[in-house]
């Protein structure tokens, strides 16, 4: 998902204008993971976002 519309023609492409209403499209290069830590409540975290070399 973007901040700026993908498509400028289409303000909803976008996360800034379209919000949770946004649309999705593929993208390549990134990663998502979870990392585990007992000493947290939940004991994970979420990576998301991450630049990939896939």
């Amino acid at each position: 998902m973007s901040k700026q519309p993908v498509d400028p023609n289409d303000p909803l492409s976008g996360y800034k204008q379209g919000g949770l209403n946004a649309k999705v499209y593929d993208v390549s290069g990134v990663d998502t993971r979870i990392r585990y830590n007992s000493s947290r409540n939940p004991p994970f975290t979420v990576m998301t976002s991450m630049p990939s070399k896939s």
